[in-house]
């Protein structure tokens, strides 16, 4: 079925399906893709275009702050437009590629980390995986954390230690790698009769019927005609924020918005931070200083044709340490040696004073999961765009919890890596100064998540929405907790798994 530019539809216009997916990102593509050819006839509403545009870009721009314990807060008000795409392809277009699956004890429920727990564990997510690994061109990672099978180098250290390598690859489906391949990705699902994609196809409220399920869709195109769309099922696939947007901006029926009676939604915003102080830092002083002869290459992240790996510490370790995740990333790039005097300098001469041998001195960064926190939201903000709808605002929180689960990481990366002999770490951030040295990602987590029962998060372990028995939500935002990977395959998993069940759901099974 054809690609629809709705801005040319009249208005009034009346949109039908079985399945009315929002958000035409890498969650409803990965959803169309594997319910394509099926008996569902599926719609899929997409903000934006085929590339991205500025004027429609302008509807993601609301205000953000980040916020933690002994800092100054931190206004990142460009974070909101500059971290996701409205476009068919979402932030596809600019994501790296870059992807892994969660580690098992992410899924786990962990005493020392509030909030932590998924509905089901690792196993269950597998096939699903595999699957998402297929779409995505990469190779199947296996269920116990090991790296892919063909992948030429070895972790270093001992098998039995502390310090684990945790796998990633890159997917070659990526806008700013491969835009001809990322194109064919997204306009598959369109060749495929059941299947019909609308762009510049706003949503911009979810109306309820008496019953508390969604009746219809209420749309509109910038500068263009107003529009419903009605459908047996809907998905919520618009990313971490605009998700949690729509259902709050969605409060003609019920004020608190919809999927809300809990008063979760828009809370336990998580977004990956890359933290270093690495050669581009005048301080320059975040150091591992490696005295092994073992090849490092499965740590070197540049290459795009093979898996690499990042430390992590082991589960065993974490629960020991009372800290949640947390990733090192080196970088085996050259670079210059550190300023005469600098900590750094300092850390690899006393390391050659003490050990009596020369360690190669290389930049990393960490990234440390932040616990869940109900204060960390995304709400409404008193500032309208141009279709007329609240821009979202997000107040992005850590805790104390979090600089010492930070800490607590960092050290035990030193401990393993000078218990192990491979050599020292050096890391000097002050967590009175942590915020200044966060990188944010595009990585907008847990803002509709994923619970046991409706008192602890918005959808069940379906992604269906506890309160609206016809409504799902697809992407990140349904992770209960982060983990340190990028989240896409999971995302991807995760739609395949609500694909199959939508089928079911659906009769077409």
């Amino acid at each position: 079925m054809p690609v629809t530019d709705a801005r040319g539809l009249p208005d009034g216009e009346q949109i039908e399906a079985d399945l009315v997916i929002v958000g035409g990102g890498i969650a409803g593509l990965i959803l169309a893709h594997e319910l394509a050819q099926s008996a569902v006839r599926v719609a899929i509403l997409e903000g934006g275009g085929l590339e991205p545009d500025a004027e429609l870009q302008k509807l993601y721009d609301g205000p953000a702050v980040m916020k933690g314990p002994g800092n100054p807060d931190r206004t990142i008000n460009s974070y909101l437009g500059q971290s996701r795409v409205r476009a068919l392809g979402g932030s596809g277009h600019v994501w790296g590629g870059k992807c892994g699956p969660l580690d098992a004890i992410d899924f786990a429920s962990r005493p020392w980390r509030p909030l932590s727990g998924w509905p089901f564990g690792r196993k269950e997510l597998t096939p699903y995986y595999d699957r998402a690994c297929d779409h995505l061109k990469l190779p199947r990672f296996p269920q116990d954390g090991g790296l892919p099978q063909g992948t030429p180098f070895k972790p270093l250290g001992e098998a039995t230690a502390a310090l684990r390598a945790s796998p990633r690859a890159y997917s070659p489906l990526s806008g700013r790698v491969d835009p001809a391949a990322f194109r064919r990705f997204c306009d598959a699902p369109a060749r495929a009769q059941n299947i019909h994609i609308y762009l510049y196809a706003n949503v911009t409220a979810l109306r309820l019927n008496g019953a508390g399920e969604v009746d219809h869709l209420e749309l509109r195109c910038l500068n263009g005609p107003q529009m419903t769309a009605r459908g047996r099922r809907y998905v919520l696939a618009a990313g971490g924020i605009e998700n949690a947007r729509l259902l709050l901006a969605s409060n003609k029926e019920r004020p608190e918005g919809v999927a809300n009676a809990s008063d979760w939604v828009g809370r336990c915003f998580q977004g990956h931070v890359v933290i270093t102080t690495g050669v581009d830092d005048p301080r320059g002083d975040a150091e591992a200083m490696l005295a092994t002869s073992q090849d490092l290459a499965l740590y070197d992240n540049q290459p795009r044709d093979r898996p690499h790996a990042v430390f992590v510490l082991d589960p065993q370790e974490q629960q020991r340490l009372g800290v949640g995740n947390c990733t090192m990333t080196l970088s085996l790039q050259p670079k210059p040696a550190p300023k005469a005097g600098a900590l750094g300098a300092s850390a690899i001469q006393l390391y050659g004073a003490i050990e009596g041998r020369t360690a190669q001195a290389l930049d990393f960064f960490l990234m440390s999961e932040e616990a869940p926190d109900r204060d960390s939201r995304i709400t409404l903000s008193a500032e309208t765009d141009a279709l007329g709808q609240p821009r979202a605002q997000l107040e992005w929180r850590y805790g104390q919890s979090d600089w010492d689960s930070l800490n607590g990481s960092a050290t035990g990366f030193a401990m393993a890596f000078g218990g192990q002999g491979l050599g020292r770490i050096c890391w000097p951030v002050d967590t009175k100064d942590v915020l200044t040295s966060m990188s944010p990602s595009r990585h907008h987590m847990g803002t509709t998540r994923m619970s046991a029962t409706p008192s602890q998060g918005v959808v069940d372990a379906d992604c269906r929405a506890h309160e609206v028995a016809n409504l799902y939500v697809a992407g990140s935002s349904v992770f209960p907790t982060s983990g340190l990977v990028n989240p896409t395959l999971t995302l991807a998993a995760l739609a395949i798994r609500l694909a199959d069940h939508l089928k079911r759901d659906l009769g077409a099974a």
